[in-house]
């Protein structure tokens, strides 16, 4: 989510992004690492006509972009299955190799009169290519040609990531666990209380006009104990904090406040799959009831969170941009604040089993 102070953060825009990657699956036995590998998958010949994924409606006739894939293990699996890890070199004679051999099929995409738009050796074998869908059978012949797949475009959206992870069949389980009763910490970015996801009016001029005050005491209709969502919290550190010594930015010296509000908008997004109320196609907060009926039944611009029930506390531990050494601090406020759950998005370029920016182990049962 970029940060724009003059426009609305939509969770929906960068919410739980659900990506479908074509599997490339390491088959077993090894390579030599001693020469060039020429592995092959052993894909079963497949009669022409056959090798094409179904494309969605309306497109007979018209140009489609399509991925051509192509018999052969691309680098990274190649080198998966190798015995030793391959060379730099091994890597890329491997990647010349394939290139070659993707040549004449992209030669006869052309020829079709299809554009090739790119060729892919390292993390899959293949081409993409704009064509005439009246084409396809002729380009599946080609040789070496596995099969053809379309290409959809793909947005960012939230509402199909927690059906996959099952939670409404959860919702609509006996005991109901929906998240009544927990106290979730999220440690990030804040939390933007007037949107919509967490029972805020859900308008830019609100955001504003929280913002302009963001280090006084928040709204406690939108914040606090006698807020619908998020219930508490505190900001450690202060919009401009930035504990990155190679920033042109850094700025280390952290300004708590009591006002933990998202500039940046990682936290939101994080709160919102966590526990966000979900958000219709009219902008408006679902009031509920959720149960495994409740994301099929409606249009959504913000999908409901795993636990919409669920109480969120947001504990500040970053400015508008860079980086953070408060983690530990965060911890702290959250298990004497008598959380439930520690909910920390974060990453680091080092870390140890015992580093203290680690959630200490508990003993208190859970209830979700």
């Amino acid at each position: 989510m970029s940060r724009d102070r003059t426009s609305r953060r939509r969770l929906s825009h960068v919410a739980g992004v659900g990506i479908l990657i074509t599997a490339l699956t390491v088959v077993g036995g090894s390579s030599s690492a001693t020469a060039a590998p020429v592995a092959r998958s052993g894909f079963s010949p497949v009669p022409a006509g056959s090798k094409i994924t179904k494309m969605p409606p309306g497109l007979a006739g018209k140009p489609v972009t399509v991925m051509v894939q192509l018999a052969g293990d691309p680098v990274a699996v190649t080198d998966a299955a190798a015995t030793q890890p391959l060379t730099t070199t091994q890597k890329k004679q491997r990647r010349d190799q394939l290139s070659k051999e993707q040549a004449p099929v992209a030669q006869r995409a052309r020829s079709l009169g299809g554009t090739v738009l790119g060729s892919y050796q390292h993390a899959y074998n293949g081409i993409k290519v704009r064509i005439n869908s009246r084409e396809l059978t002729s380009l599946a012949a080609s040789p070496d040609v596995v099969a053809v797949h379309p290409l959809q475009s793909i947005k960012p959206d939230n509402v199909n990531g927690v059906p996959l992870v099952g939670a409404p069949s959860v919702w609509n389980a006996p005991d109901k666990f929906r998240g009544e009763g927990v106290k979730v910490a999220i440690i990030d970015t804040g939390i933007d209380y007037t949107h919509a996801d967490f029972g805020g009016p859900g308008t830019t001029a609100a955001y504003e006009t929280a913002h302009a005050a963001e280090t006084s005491a928040a709204d406690p209709a939108l914040f606090g104990p006698a807020a619908a969502k998020v219930k508490g919290g505190v900001d450690l550190v202060g919009d401009s904090y930035n504990a990155d010594p190679d920033s042109a930015d850094y700025q280390p010296v952290p300004h708590p406040d009591a006002n933990p509000l998202d500039c940046n908008g990682h936290g939101s997004h994080v709160a919102g799959t966590t526990a966000g109320y979900g958000v219709l196609a009219d902008g408006k907060t679902y009031p509920g009831p959720y149960d495994s009926a409740t994301v099929a039944a409606h249009s959504w611009l913000v999908g409901p969170g795993v636990a919409p029930k669920a109480d969120l506390y947001a504990v500040r531990v970053f400015g508008c941009e860079g980086s953070t050494d408060v983690v530990v601090d965060a911890i702290e406020w959250a298990v004497a604040n008598d959380m439930d759950v520690i909910n920390m998005s974060l990453g680091s370029p080092f870390g140890t089993a015992n580093s203290p920016r680690r959630s200490p182990p508990t003993t208190r049962p859970r209830t979700a």
